[in-house]
């Protein structure tokens, strides 16, 4: 029984939710059985503890019928009964939750018994409900389509000459599907960019995208948002694109509950960091706006908590931008919010690159050397600060080492993705001709230049650039 879905589930549940639970199995409209009520207070005092022996259904049995002898099949239906109930509870608990569905039952309801002054009634406080909705996702457009729904199917009943509601039920409809299709259709090509074998068949987006454009949906927050946002990552000209995503989010943002608004920041900054890492630098800035207002609004933040990347992605422009102060501030205010196995590490790493671009090399050398970093990028880039650092204070022996044990890693870390590795090595590439080229000669200088500017990918090429601009 160890590894029963009853058991998974009671684990997870918190003290409230044992207490109403407990409530639940007491009366009789959702159980009628004690067994099931002393399995239930069993199994919340001993699945915590991992053992198998007071799991066992033979350890159980005396609890729920002493004296009597064992019988496997009974005590399965005391745990079956037991998981129907609180499923049971589990899921009106949710449906509780949601209004808009309670009210369309209560609408069928009403119209299937033919009372029509209670569906009225609640036809108008669900109308009501929609119009003072701080969202306009869609979801809410879903919402608006089956009300529509249910008001045609009201009106169905009555005379058939009466004028109905057709028009509106199929605009809505249109509405809440365009505005889906869309929403997925970005999540899918989010998906492609991490997952390079995934292939999917759009289906009927190249109609819907035409639609929009034909009707002149994008007076929609649902439908423009995604819109532009599938735009701008497919399109040539997607900057026209992405600068219309913006204004819908800084715009319209706050017509989005918190979590898709976290995921459409987070298409914005990802279309940033692609255009910024494609060398159009100017989407530094377009990013650290985004990452600015998601911080300042806690719109990044998931139950509570700041992915690593997250955090490190948003200090690295920041550090492109020179905002060295909002970087101190960030990771003092946002440290915390960091998953504790992660945290010292990240933490310790964003400092480094703080007193690395701040010119304090001193400091980021002792925090570099004296940390090792579990991540596998994370030391990359740590080693390429050291070796930026060695470079710049004229450490060369220690220089040449570091490239050689950094090609050596790079070497041996299989699950760095190609492109990224490709990168990298090119980097150290260079940094080797670099470090064995005539300082004086204008002609090794020009054609590491060339070679500087003509590799792809490269990391770094910025740094490069400046130390061979500063042997001219």
């Amino acid at each position: 029984m160890q590894k029963s879905v009853l058991v998974e589930i009671i684990r997870s549940l918190n003290k409230k939710e044992v207490r109403e639970i407990q409530k639940w199995l007491q009366s009789p409209a959702h159980n009628q059985r004690q067994d099931v009520v002393r399995l239930f207070e069993y199994l919340v005092k001993t699945a915590s503890d991992n053992q198998d022996d007071l799991l066992a259904k033979t350890a159980i049995w005396p609890v729920l019928f002493p004296g009597e002898p064992f019988d496997d099949a009974r005590i399965r239906q005391t745990m079956y009964f037991l998981l129907k109930s609180m499923e049971e509870y589990l899921a009106f608990t949710e449906l509780s939750k949601d209004t808009v569905h309670i009210q369309t039952v209560l609408l069928k309801v009403y119209r299937n018994r033919l009372l029509e002054r209670p569906f009225r009634h609640m036809m108008e406080a669900a109308r009501k409900r929609q119009q003072t909705s701080p969202y306009r996702n869609s979801i809410f457009l879903r919402e608006q389509h089956i009300l529509e729904q249910e008001l045609y199917f009201y009106l169905g009943t009555r005379k058939r000459d009466l004028d109905i509601n057709l028009q509106e039920t199929t605009d809505a409809l249109d509405l809440a599907y365009i505005a889906d299709k869309l929403q997925i259709a970005c999540r899918m090509l989010a998906h492609k960019s991490v997952n390079k074998q995934a292939n999917y068949n759009m289906g009927l987006l190249e109609p819907t995208l035409e639609y929009v454009d034909e009707q002149g949906l994008l007076k929609e927050p649902a439908v423009a948002v995604y819109y532009y946002g599938y735009k701008a990552l497919t399109e040539k000209e997607g900057d026209v694109f992405f600068t219309e995503l913006e204004k819908c989010i800084f715009e319209h943002g706050h017509l989005f509950p918190l979590a898709e608004l976290r995921e459409i920041y987070l298409l914005a900054i990802n279309y940033c960091v692609g255009r910024f890492n494609s060398g159009e630098t100017d989407y530094a800035k377009r990013a650290f706006d985004l990452f600015r207002k998601g911080f300042e609004d806690n719109i990044l933040l998931e139950n509570n908590l700041i992915s690593r990347f997250t955090f490190g992605n948003a200090i690295a422009f920041a550090l492109r931008l020179k905002e060295y102060d909002w970087v101190e501030k960030f990771i003092q205010q946002f440290q915390h919010n960091l998953e504790e196995k992660y945290r010292r590490s990240v933490v310790h790493f964003n400092q480094s690159r703080l007193y690395f671009e701040k010119g304090d090399y001193d400091m980021a050398q002792r925090l570099l050397i004296q940390f090792e970093y579990d991540d596998m990028l994370l030391n990359i880039i740590a080693k390429t600060m050291l070796l930026k650092i060695y470079y710049e204070q004229g450490e060369f022996d220690a220089f040449e080492s570091l490239l050689e044990s950094m090609r050596i890693y790079l070497q041996r870390k299989e699950a760095l993705d190609t492109h990224r590795k490709t990168a990298y090595k090119n980097l150290i590439s260079i940094m080797k001709k670099l470090l064995h080229m005539n300082p004086y000669s204008k002609t090794q200088t020009e054609r590491l230049r060339t070679l500087v500017v003509e590799t792809n990918p490269l990391m770094e090429r910025d740094w490069l650039l400046r130390q061979l601009d500063g042997r001219r």
